[in-house]
């Protein structure tokens, strides 16, 4: 099993899109890496979100730039708040024991 770095969105968007930007940035790196994304952190996933600040992304920018990073995984655990039209595309929707089991199996877990 590869190791990878688990970056765990559990908050809703901020101006700065440190969580995104910071799983990019490990990605550049040539860094295996996992977004999950659970309780007030699904809302990230709204693809109808503009940008937080002027001059800044929109966190479904971000998101999109994820294929071009290798960052393959996206997972969602616990109530969707968001209808399914809502949702940025490629994520998967994750049971409590595949979320657990994503943690589990990461090298670094990193939590927003």
């Amino acid at each position: 099993m590869s190791s990878y770095i688990l970056v765990h969105i559990r908050h809703i968007p901020t101006q700065d899109c440190e969580a995104l930007e910071y799983a990019l940035a490990m990605a550049a790196f040539d860094l295996p890496v996992r977004l999950l994304f659970s309780g007030d952190g699904i809302h990230w996933l709204n693809n109808q979100h503009g940008a937080l600040k002027a001059g800044s992304k929109s966190p479904s920018k971000l998101l999109a730039a994820c294929s071009m990073y290798e960052i393959g995984h996206i997972g969602l655990t616990g109530d969707l708040e968001l209808d399914n039209g809502s949702l940025v595309k490629d994520v998967t929707i994750l049971t409590s024991s595949e979320a657990a089991s994503w943690m589990a199996a990461a090298h670094h877990v990193v939590s927003f």
